[in-house]
């Protein structure tokens, strides 16, 4: 059966309809696309999301069931995850949403949050020589980190609903980044130092060992480098999934996107839109983490939660 997953974030509104092929062992991607909204705007200072978001959720969500039923796609699963837990008025906002558009949001837990993104951006990673897999998901609110062992992961059974992993969620990502610290461009060395610092703050809460697997990246982060890394004007899904990214590569982009001018960021190409101020405190998430754990490389997914939350409802226990 066709289904729908929206992934309301922080900075985007994700879509993504599929199928699962009879087989249960991978997902039929249909139709994958974004909008970027950014409808946490301002929820890290004021603890609220504005009206102007309610407005644009609105919009997009009623844009997107149209969509979904003109590729006769009979459900839909809404979730949203680090901006509306943070806000005083998430309860508003989804009564506001529901009255404009007959869609229910479920907030996911940071821990679901996790769970979710890992299986999701992992599934067709696997080649069967890994032992442990660490996943990195860098959203505009938060950033889950989370590590499994995989020799029994499959999707062909309920399994998947009970897979044993453990992960955590932080209260860093790049709109929050980027509005604390970040906010002019280019930046200045001493609120790079300070966003570092509060990077590493955050990540010493990481509780459990990462050593000795294969680090995923999914999320827009990840892709954008990529997007980079291949010197491609428009981003282009099938080029950078799976594709490797080493720390030294990391931290020479970052030595030439932090001389320049937002206006210069645009200019690298259309994957830059709704993005260019914000790669900048992101790229610095990824790569303290890879520092301060010992990563020397990540392959991108451009899977994640909506991937993993179409597995979680179209596979029952």
């Amino acid at each position: 059966m066709r289904r729908t997953v929206i992934d309301i974030g922080t900075n985007t509104i994700l879509m993504l309809i599929a199928e699962l092929d009879t087989s249960k062992s991978s997902i039929k991607t249909v139709l994958d696309i974004q909008r970027l909204p950014r409808l946490g705007k301002g929820v890290d200072a004021n603890r609220n999301i504005l009206h102007e978001s309610v407005d644009k959720a609105i919009e997009i969500l009623n844009e997107y069931k149209k969509i979904s039923s003109q590729y006769d796609s009979k459900e839909i699963s809404v979730t949203a995850t680090s901006f509306i837990r943070d806000a005083h008025n998430r309860n508003e906002f989804i009564e506001e949403v529901k009255k404009g558009t007959g869609i229910e949001i479920e907030i996911l837990s940071g821990n679901d949050e996790a769970k979710w993104t890992f299986i999701g951006g992992i599934y067709d990673k696997l080649t069967g020589n890994e032992n442990k897999i660490t996943t990195i998901d860098i959203g505009g609110g938060s950033t889950e980190v989370t590590t499994g062992a995989i020799k029994q992961f499959s999707i062909n059974n309920n399994s998947i609903n009970n897979f044993p992993i453990t992960g955590k969620s932080l209260n860093i990502g790049s709109v929050r980044l980027n509005e604390k610290f970040l906010n002019s461009h280019p930046p200045d060395a001493r609120n790079i130092a300070l966003a570092e610092e509060f990077i590493n703050e955050h990540l010493s809460e990481i509780d459990f060992d990462v050593k000795d697997s294969i680090l995923i990246g999914v999320a827009g982060t990840i892709t954008t480098l990529g997007t980079i890394k291949l010197g491609h004007s428009s981003f282009e899904a099938d080029k950078v999934d799976n594709l490797i990214i080493t720390i030294e590569e990391i931290e020479d982009i970052l030595k030439r996107l932090t001389v320049m001018t937002l206006g210069d960021l645009y200019l690298m190409g259309n994957y830059m839109t709704g993005r260019a101020d914000i790669v900048i405190p992101g790229i610095l998430i990824l790569k303290c983490f890879m520092k301060k754990f010992g990563f020397d490389k990540v392959k991108v997914s451009t899977k994640g939660l909506r991937y993993g939350v179409f597995l979680r409802d179209s596979i029952h226990p």
